[in-house]
């Protein structure tokens, strides 16, 4: 018998050479490493249409707690290069709650991008 038990992604930033992300898991494990401390640089992980949308005060709501996010559990996921959307649900655990938040990417330019954060 084979069970699946999702594995918890370390959000520790790699040592890399700067290459962006290549698969939507990738983008969000970037996204949620930036995110908490420069919500700026994190902006480049997001669709045009999803910064169109954004203001001063909502780009700091984009997740449903504040402050340094201890990792994440993707549970589940659906992506089709063919349509190029993405959905995932994850599981983010923050330094006083954990929450489930589905991100929706799409390939925009050649990239994944995140073009919707919903919690759920």
């Amino acid at each position: 018998m084979v069970t699946n038990t999702p594995a918890a992604i370390d959000v520790t930033p790699a040592v890399s050479d700067n290459k962006y992300p290549s698969t939507p898991e990738e983008v969000i494990r970037s996204f949620l490493i930036a995110y908490p401390t420069d919500p700026v640089y994190a902006v480049q992980y997001l669709s045009p249409s999803l910064v169109s949308k954004l203001d001063a005060s909502s780009v700091s709501k984009l997740l449903p707690a504040s402050g340094e996010i201890a990792g994440f559990i993707i549970e589940k996921g659906d992506t089709s290069a063919e349509s190029e959307k993405s959905e995932i649900l994850t599981n983010i655990a923050f330094q006083s709650m954990s929450s489930e938040v589905q991100f929706n990417l799409e390939i925009v330019d050649g990239r994944w991008v995140i073009d919707q954060i919903v919690t759920k």
